[in-house]
């Protein structure tokens, strides 16, 4: 699996989640490769201005599996709240190309809950997109204003409409 692959992946969910306080989710970056100087990666606005990023990173070493929160995760915590949302799409997309997904922890990254999402493809290739956010233009508000969102049916089909071809007129 290609990094872009993986993003396309990882936007077409988002998308599909129809998630109340998600404005927009857009792709950003130039690199094909993880490490680069312009990571390529997908990021989604909130209401509040702040941006929540899954971007491909290079995969430390000492990355570690760590267990999904049970708990939900306050709004100022966008970075892990859009990587829980991910792998959260992910677990009901279950899409054909990925082995695994997981959420890991890493040494040195000091943030609530976990600092990536590897992804296992069938493959055997692996990407580990990187979750941080920055700052909009308003204090995010202490409690999460969507409480009650579930993830839409259509999550479950999306992917599979998402690399449909689109079918074409043939002339005669």
């Amino acid at each position: 699996m290609q990094v872009s692959q993986a993003l396309d992946l990882i936007e077409t969910l988002l998308r599909a989640a129809e998630h109340p306080d998600i404005v927009s989710v857009a792709r950003y970056g130039r690199d094909n490769q993880p490490g680069g100087q312009s990571p390529a990666g997908v990021k989604a606005v909130h209401q509040s201005g702040t941006a929540a990023m899954l971007w491909a990173a290079e995969a430390p070493r000492d990355a570690t599996p760590v267990p999904l929160p049970t708990e939900p995760i306050p709004p100022k915590w966008r970075a892990a709240r859009i990587l829980v949302l991910a792998h959260q799409l992910l677990d009901v997309a279950r899409p054909d190309q990925l082995l695994r997904w997981e959420l890991c922890g890493q040494a040195g990254a000091d943030v609530p809950v976990a600092a990536a999402l590897r992804l296992t493809a069938r493959d055997g290739s692996m990407i580990y997109l990187r979750g941080t956010a920055a700052s909009g233009g308003s204090v995010e508000p202490e409690t999460d204003r969507h409480p009650d969102y579930q993830i839409p049916p259509g999550v479950r089909s999306c992917l599979q409409a998402a690399s449909a071809p689109s079918a074409e007129r043939v002339s005669a």
